[in-house]
């Protein structure tokens, strides 16, 4: 059992990085391996980089081959771009793991998923719309995680899609690196969506968590692909850092009819909160309404009665 929060030994292993006490955080990081199971990677790769900074080249194999032997690969920008591994680059045997973790990656599949829950026997092309949900996942996550918490969603008529980021940092672990990306990536992966599927475009909410929300937010307000409106879960990213870059797509997406909702933890420590307090006075002064939940001791997460409180949100988007 440990004391420390997953967010507070993190805290202090970059602050072991950014003072070079490498030694420190490696023993810190060590002692709590176990202590967190489902971050079991995150810790190993910090593990492996203070190994690499503290020029001990054996044991950061080590730590990677026992990393590979649990079933997880990393991705090659992790062990080629980072600079904590510079100088294990040309190390036969770490050239012998990436090699390996390539081909764990490759294995795993380099199609890029898109996950889609529809109503039976419903939503085929040709036939009437069925009302949608696109929802993208935060960074560090995938899209069968979100997908799950809205599995409740296609029994009430609604298709629900959610596409995965090509960015891979490992195995489970996928990011939105930048706007310009992911909406190349995300007009591709609605064609495939339209392409299988009729959607009524009158009912259509793009979404997000995290990183996610804020690309979806991006989408929706600048008219590239069809939307009626957004559903944000505690929303993060550069512009929800310099919160006033929404205004330019703001003031282009007035006049449109969108609508949207957002859901934030007061408790959440990883995002703006009071920038998110000021997106949503910003988008209810720009015409477009938008309703701010908020619940009391959540973190960054989804809320305890995730059901209840997407049915407000998304009676609010249609109403």
């Amino acid at each position: 059992m440990t004391e420390l929060t997953f967010p507070e030994l993190a805290e202090q292993i970059q602050k072991h990085f950014a003072e070079q006490t490498y030694a420190e955080g490696l023993s810190l990081a060590s002692k709590h391996l176990t202590a967190f199971p489902e971050e079991y990677t995150t810790i190993n790769y910090w593990r492996i980089c203070l190994a690499a900074r503290l020029d001990q080249p054996d044991l950061c194999n080590t730590i990677l081959e026992s990393t590979l032997a649990s079933g997880i690969w990393l991705s090659d920008f992790l062990l080629r771009q980072s600079p904590s591994l510079e100088k294990m680059q040309g190390n036969t045997e770490f050239e012998r793991l990436a090699g390996i973790s390539a081909q764990m990656r490759e294995v795993d599949g380099a199609e890029v998923p898109l996950l889609v829950a529809r109503p039976q026997d419903a939503c085929n092309p040709g036939e009437a719309g069925c009302p949608a949900v696109i929802f993208l996942h935060g960074n560090m996550d995938s899209a069968q995680k979100n997908l799950e918490a809205w599995a409740h969603l296609p029994a009430e008529g609604w298709l629900v899609a959610v596409p995965q980021s090509s960015n891979a940092l490992w195995a489970g672990a996928y990011m939105w690196t930048d706007h310009e990306t992911a909406r190349q990536e995300l007009t591709e992966n609605y064609q495939r969506i339209t392409n299988q599927y009729s959607l009524d475009e009158q009912r259509l909410v793009w979404g997000g968590f995290s990183m996610g929300g804020e690309i979806a937010l991006a989408l929706a307000l600048s008219g590239d692909l069809p939307a009626s409106g957004f559903f944000l879960l505690g929303p993060g990213g550069r512009m929800m850092d310099q919160i006033e870059d929404w205004q330019p797509l703001i003031a282009q997406a007035a006049g449109r009819g969108l609508r949207g909702a957002i859901l934030m933890g007061e408790a959440d420590e990883t995002i703006p909160r009071e920038n998110i307090r000021r997106l949503a006075e910003l988008l209810n002064q720009g015409g477009i309404p938008t309703q701010l939940q908020t619940f009391p001791g959540l973190g960054h997460a989804y809320p305890p009665d995730f059901e209840q409180a997407a049915a407000e949100a998304l009676a609010f988007i249609l109403s």
